[in-house]
């Protein structure tokens, strides 16, 4: 199910204070590996290479930011398939009909509420952790 997203936009002018490359925040995840959560939500995603989805657990943590606070959440993502007569879904045996399955539930709807554990995934692209589930 594709949803369609409304963006406000609006024209604004940086001008000196574009700098360029910037330091941002770092966060380190180790404090939050072992922590129980529940997965909050379930966002169906069309990208670049097809349909996903992102699984969202609550709030971790919460830390203080120069502006605004930064929100610690674990996420998961795993990437749906769609078969010749346009059906999305996924596979017997894909990662997800296994988390599923793991998770004892049917569809990835039913996740919310569950409880999960959290753990870290190192990034592949820039080598940063990343919070993440089991």
């Amino acid at each position: 199910m594709e949803k369609k997203q409304e963006k406000q936009e609006s024209l604004v002018e940086l001008g000196d204070k574009v700098k360029g490359q910037i330091e941002l925040p770092k966060v380190d995840v180790k404090p939050y590996i072992g922590k129980s959560v529940k997965i909050e939500k379930v966002e169906e995603h069309k990208g670049e290479y097809g349909y996903y989805i992102m699984i969202i657990s609550e709030v971790v943590d919460t830390l203080p930011g120069k502006d605004t606070p930064i929100t610690i959440r674990a996420n998961r993502m795993f990437g749906l398939q769609e078969n010749e007569k346009g059906e999305i879904g996924w596979g017997a045996e894909t990662q997800l009909a296994v988390y599923l399955k793991k998770m004892g539930v049917l569809h990835y709807r039913d996740l919310v509420g569950k409880e999960v554990i959290c753990q870290t995934t190192t990034s592949k692209k820039d080598g940063k952790d990343y919070l993440t589930f089991n």
